[in-house]
């Protein structure tokens, strides 16, 4: 079986089954000592993936395949789940942890890409770009005044690595960055952030842009709420680009429709593709199909750092980014 193997027999042994679109030259260079198994549509199907799993040490994924407790009783081979990716909400942590498996995640490799498309979402929104694109498409010639970016206000809710890399952007451009994360010292320097705020409230008070950086667990889910919305300064604007389940889409459509907030820019959603929902076509809205962190760059960064990370632990090693035992710690 090669390295890009597109068909599999179930029965037989892998090292590492890929059951997402995951790929790089770091995982051909692997390739050449373990097997490794390519079907990227695999996670549609839970039953032909357990079917799969049962033979295999390595498992590679992105956000769609749901590792439950299910699951990993039906892979008693398996030693490492390999994220490509930084939100771990849909694997079982605690099941994993008790059933010996690593689960490593390529920590910060997206980061840069995510804080563009971040800022790049808030340049639509400064700019009017999607309107005044589809209006000059259609034969219109609607030239309304936008509005500058430099000198204006930007909340960062979450000092990971995603975070600290939208801070430094917006910084650069000339924006005054507010940030937040309770569980970084307040006195900690952060490149990029001018302003680091005690409480929530004062971040959201301050900022004409918030945008959330942070993981969804059963504390932060729906932490964008009605009230949440309402200590938002008048004519904001939101910039998801982290988990869908962060936010109560009902309070957003309310907070968009009573003109609250100017705008939302929304790359995740609570279920994706989306159900449906009247933000799907909502005009103070620009979506995006999870793609925040989804660039050529990005993407070798993180197949560099699975492969690292896969090799190592089937080779007997422990891991460096043990991300799981670390969630796990700090629940």
């Amino acid at each position: 079986m090669n390295e890009k193997s597109q068909e599999s027999t179930s029965s037989l042994p892998m090292d590492v089954l890929v059951v997402e679109d995951v790929w790089g030259s770091a995982f051909d260079e692997i390739g050449q000592r373990l097997t490794i198994t390519y079907l990227p549509q695999l996670w549609e199907d839970d039953s032909a993936l357990k079917d799969y799993i049962g033979n295999v040490r390595a498992l590679v994924i992105r956000n769609r395949t749901q590792v439950t407790r299910d699951l990993l009783a039906a892979a008693p081979m398996l030693e490492v789940i390999a994220r490509a990716g930084v939100g771990l909400d849909n694997i079982d942590l605690v099941a994993a942890n008790e059933a010996g498996v690593v689960v490593v995640a390529a920590l910060g490799a997206n980061a840069t890409s995510v804080g563009e498309h971040a800022v790049g979402m808030a340049f639509a929104f400064s700019k009017n770009l999607i309107s005044q694109d589809l209006k000059t498409k259609e034969g219109g010639w609607d030239r309304r005044l936008g509005f500058e970016l430099q000198d204006r206000s930007w909340g960062v809710i979450g000092l990971g690595a995603t975070g600290r890399e939208t801070a430094r952007i917006a910084h650069a451009i000339g924006m005054k960055v507010y940030g937040y994360d309770p569980n970084i010292p307040i006195d900690r320097f952060i490149e990029g952030v001018d302003t680091r705020v005690d409480t929530i409230e004062e971040t959201l008070a301050s900022c004409d842009f918030i945008s959330l950086h942070v993981p969804l667990t059963p504390g932060t889910s729906k932490m964008v709420s009605s009230g949440f919305l309402s200590k938002m300064r008048r004519g904001s604007y939101l910039i998801n680009s982290s988990r869908g389940g962060l936010v109560d889409e009902d309070a957003l459509l309310e907070a968009l429709d009573n003109d609250h907030l100017a705008g939302a820019a929304l790359d995740v959603r609570v279920s994706e593709p989306p159900a449906l929902h009247p933000l799907n076509s909502h005009a103070k809205v620009i979506h995006s199909p999870h793609v925040a962190g989804l660039t050529y760059e990005s993407q070798d960064r993180i197949t560099e750092i699975l492969a690292f990370e896969i090799d190592t632990v089937l080779g007997g090693e422990p891991a460096t980014m043990n991300v799981g035992i670390h969630q796990i710690a700090n629940r």
